[in-house]
């Protein structure tokens, strides 16, 4: 191999290696979650997710307020990462306690009538209700905590 060619080669590894770690380093940028997909907030607060449907809506007329409803099913990814970031953030968590009454239904489970009633054709599907049952809204698949605030927001201000 000659000097040239030796050099030639060298130069084309040398690029190539440098494009490898700039690609690598874009791929590492891009896989982080963006802020609005995090959990915002920690904290200890809890929802007490009713799974009986009847007894919610006799609660939220009892109560004044509306009522939220999460479909969901096992097996739908959407809903389990719904789960673990949204529904897990401190100030979502502490809008749906203290101001709805939060009932989660499995659309393959206790929930799949209702689904059909009100007409759930994708998942996750949040549905706000007035305490008769009447729709306000919906929040239809997944919502990063912050979307998710601002849109229940203005359902409440329509309840």
């Amino acid at each position: 191999m000659t000097g040239k060619t030796a050099h030639s080669l060298l130069a084309t590894a040398a690029v190539a290696s440098l494009l490898v770690v700039a690609a690598c380093g874009r791929g590492e940028e891009a896989a982080q979650p963006a802020i609005a997909d995090t959990v915002t907030t920690h904290g200890a607060v809890e929802v007490d997710w009713e799974t009986d449907f009847p007894a919610a809506l006799e609660r939220a007329r009892a109560e004044g307020k509306p009522v939220l409803v999460n479909f969901y099913a096992d097996w739908c990814v959407w809903c389990k990462r719904m789960e673990s970031t949204t529904l897990r953030d401190n100030d979502v968590k502490t809008v749906l306690r203290d101001q709805v009454i939060a009932v989660s239904l499995d659309v393959d489970g206790n929930g799949r009538e209702l689904s059909n009633e009100y007409g759930v054709d994708g998942l996750p599907t949040i549905l706000m209700l007035d305490g008769n049952g009447r729709e306000i809204g919906r929040i239809a698949g997944y919502m990063p905590p912050t979307g998710f605030l601002e849109r229940v927001e203005v359902l409440l201000q329509q309840s």
